[in-house]
């Protein structure tokens, strides 16, 4: 990469003015007032109440500790990796085993609502509409994925049970009382004033959006790099290859690198390219799946100090990534219909897609 930036040092700004162009004009005023409410519910419970609400999804459909459910609130809140965190520290604190670690890495893995409606829908494409059959495809293909994972871990051979170390949370009758009891509970806690609150919130939502900046940003460059040096050519190649089985436009293989690499440089890229609008949405819904390698070196610098391994991560993102090109392709355009008879509500007549938005060039289909 060094030798690369240094002997074709035009290409390289270029890059990363490109990387700073899609978080400057969608991500960060896209997500910036998302991500200060957010960490104001934090800071008032609300995602703690949450997660205790999904305790019984936890046990019944993956068959992990109640204590997970914060690490799947958290990250359909937030969007990864604020599940990888919460992993990390319940296995730190002896709550969770590695091996129920390991499967909550795989399952806890959603981009925020926010990010794709708006950022991704709005934004990208111009669409809000187009966003929330994404948003409704990524969350189906997610249950599907989770299922299929339950599957392969029922078929494999037990593992050595080992312990928790960590205090359980006392379980009462209600469900809807332990969830207020956690929110006035994580509320004290907290301690600070709604003032300092809402300042601490708006610091941190920055910093936050600073670090996916400075990922997009990165990554943007050695994007320029694989081009540079043919890599991506040949990635699109056998991309092109894999793609004509299922009939997919060759112009998509050519963004297959950046979707491997970063999740907010793939789908927008595919919002560039013209092509039939289910194929722009199958490629969007499998990179929003996969998450690119950003995500897994988030991952990885969140567990390094546990000792969860990141197998069962890679298999939940091809999972879940397939499941959702899959799903895409057959159920676009009944979503499509379902989705306009939605958008007639009243609640939605005020919404306007993003001034800055690229317009999409897809075709209905």
């Amino acid at each position: 990469m060094v030798i690369s930036i240094v002997l074709y040092p035009d290409k390289s700004f270029e890059a990363s003015i490109n990387g700073l162009n899609v978080w400057w004009k969608f991500v960060f005023p896209a997500l910036l007032p998302f991500m200060i409410l957010f960490e104001i519910l934090f800071g008032l419970g609300a995602i703690h109440g949450l997660g205790v609400m999904m305790e019984p999804f936890m046990r019944l459909c993956f068959q992990l500790p109640g204590a997970c459910g914060l690490a799947m609130a958290m990250s359909a809140a937030a969007g990864p990796p604020a599940g990888a965190k919460v992993t990390a520290e319940l296995r730190k604190q002896g709550l969770i085993n590695r091996n129920e670690g390991e499967r909550l890495l795989a399952i806890s893995y959603l981009c925020s609502p926010m990010f794709i409606v708006a950022v991704v829908g709005a934004g990208f494409l111009g669409s809000a509409e187009f966003g929330a059959k994404l948003l409704v495809i990524h969350y189906s293909s997610f249950l599907a994925a989770g299922l299929i994972l339950r599957l392969i871990w029922a078929w494999q051979p037990p593992l050595p049970r080992e312990p928790h170390t960590g205090q359980s949370q006392p379980r009462s009758a209600s469900l809807l009382r332990r969830a207020a009891s956690d929110m006035i509970k994580a509320r004290h806690m907290d301690g600070r004033t709604f003032g300092k609150l809402l300042g601490d919130a708006v610091i941190t939502s920055v910093q936050n959006l600073m670090m996916v900046g400075g990922y997009i940003i990165m990554f943007s460059v050695v994007l320029n790099v694989l081009h540079l040096t043919r890599i991506a050519d040949v990635l699109s190649g056998l991309a092109d290859l894999a793609g004509r089985l299922f009939g997919m436009p060759e112009s998509f293989a050519l963004h297959i690198p950046a979707g491997l690499l970063e999740v907010h440089l793939g789908t927008y890229a595919a919002s560039l390219t013209k092509g039939p609008s289910h194929w722009t949405a199958a490629f969007i819904g499998a990179a929003l799946a996969w998450g690119g390698l950003s995500v897994f070196f988030q991952t990885k610098s969140l567990t390094h100090s546990t000792d969860l391994g990141l197998g069962g991560f890679l298999k939940g993102r091809l999972i879940h990534s397939a499941c959702a090109f899959v799903l895409t392709l057959w159920l676009w355009n009944p979503l499509g219909r379902i989705v306009e008879h939605v958008l007639l509500l009243p609640v939605f007549s005020l919404s306007s897609p993003v001034s800055a938005a690229p317009a999409f060039a897809g075709s209905s289909s």
